[in-house]
């Protein structure tokens, strides 16, 4: 009875009825209901909740779809809540010990109501999925630099493995999430500041294998000791990461690449350390912006931060760090090290370490000092950069000599590329 009641109301209505489209984000599967106990793969993220209103965590095996694994608070009130998974997650034993003829009616009702209101509307789902495939259409020819050797090389994958997200994914404090090379989809992909993170990692976290899409939203964000391996930004949103733990802790990021940035890539809030290795970026269209910046203006902003980066090939940025040398608190100056790096800027020099005078927020701006080399502050010579002509010298990489001699010697190498 209850079926026949749906399937009449979607064809008399014109719209389309899927009761769960709306109790699980688009691309996601229900794998059980509220109370019922579901198993899903090592480090899965789940989502929990109904109406459009979701609450996510990574989680291991079986669980209880409720409060008790979300917390409390969580469940969403006016029907039953639903837990799910991407439509594209790897998990071999996803299943629900809750298999009642109740639950089989309901959901044979709710395949009903979408067959008979298919030729009258779109629905959500088809929509996420036309938005997902204009995502992967309008990224894929972003990413111009190959992974560095010995990394993971860059996949672009297509609309089946783009994943679209209505919240951040928060990582656990202690667990690993592997994207699986699926590309994630939030939000706005501009320069707005106050942006959510895709994905929040909390202490002791790891990220690895990721896309991130053009809906980048203010990218990752550390809140403690972390590490994020091969992970892809296609086109940057606000900044692709931000390390904002405390004072002796490390946002570790390794192989990866990041791409059309206008700004910053890599911001530092925090005191503690991020360390970047085997990492790609190319601001091509832009041609400009900062990889790195320890905060200029921020909220009780002080020092020591500390950035290190190594074995890493950087393409049209015009600053490569930016770090405190001094703040008006008094607090400790930052210091960046730099070791093998490519840099390539055809439009204007590079300055590879530059330095500023942090100020707390609402009083004053950051102003800036000048690049420097081999001080206490930017701990690099120029025996570690190699810059990167075109071949044939008809167009050169321009480094800023700062406080060194102009031209600054550093290594030279000649490459084509189509900038």
């Amino acid at each position: 009875m209850q079926f026949k009641h749906l399937a009449l109301l979607a064809l008399m209505a014109g719209v389309a009825l899927d009761a769960s489209a709306a109790n699980r984000p688009a691309g996601y599967t229900t794998i059980c209901t509220e109370g019922k106990t579901c198993t899903v793969a090592a480090n899965t993220m789940v989502a929990y909740g109904r109406s459009d209103q979701f609450t996510y965590k990574v989680l291991s095996g079986s669980f209880v779809c409720g409060e008790v694994t979300f917390g409390a608070g969580t469940k969403v009130a006016g029907g039953t809540n639903e837990c799910s998974i991407s439509s594209t997650a790897s998990s071999s034993s996803v299943a629900s010990s809750a298999k009642s003829s109740a639950a089989a009616s309901s959901a044979a009702a709710s395949s009903a109501a979408v067959a008979s209101s298919s030729k009258a509307s779109s629905s959500a789902v088809s929509s996420s999925k036309a938005s997902s495939a204009s995502s992967a259409a309008a990224t894929s020819a972003t990413v111009t630099l190959s992974a560095w050797p010995g990394c993971p090389a860059y996949v672009n994958v297509g609309a089946a493995d783009t994943v679209p997200l209505t919240a951040s994914i928060t990582v656990p404090a202690g667990t690993t999430y592997d994207g699986g090379g699926r590309r994630f989809q939030l939000s706005n992909g501009g320069q707005a500041e106050g942006q959510p993170p895709v994905f929040l990692l909390e202490e002791g976290a790891s990220l690895r294998n990721a896309v991130i899409g053009n809906l980048a939203a203010d990218g990752v964000h550390c809140v403690g000791n972390c590490s994020v391996y091969n992970v892809w930004w296609e086109d940057l949103g606000e900044d692709a990461a931000t390390a904002k733990g405390a004072s002796g802790t490390t946002m570790r990021v390794d192989c990866g690449g990041a791409f059309l940035g206008t700004d910053k890539t890599f911001q530092h809030n925090g005191q503690g350390t991020l360390h970047i290795t085997r990492f790609v970026a190319d601001n091509w269209k832009s041609k400009g912006g900062k990889f790195y910046r320890s905060c200029g203006d921020c909220t009780g902003n002080k020092g020591p931060r500390t950035v290190i980066i190594e074995n890493s090939r950087i393409h049209n940025h015009q600053t490569i760090v930016g770090v405190n040398s001094a703040y008006s608190n008094g607090s400790p100056a930052d210091k960046a090290t730099l070791r093998n790096v490519l840099l390539l800027r055809w439009n204007g020099e590079i300055e590879v370490c530059s330095t500023f005078t942090g100020v707390e927020k609402g009083s004053g701006s950051s102003s800036e000092k000048g690049a420097e080399w081999n001080t206490s502050t930017c701990n690099l010579t120029a025996a570690d950069v190699t810059a990167i002509d075109k071949t044939g010298g008809s167009k050169k990489t321009g480094i800023a000599p700062g406080n060194g001699p102009d031209p600054a010697p550093v290594n030279r190498i000649q490459e084509n590329w189509n900038y």
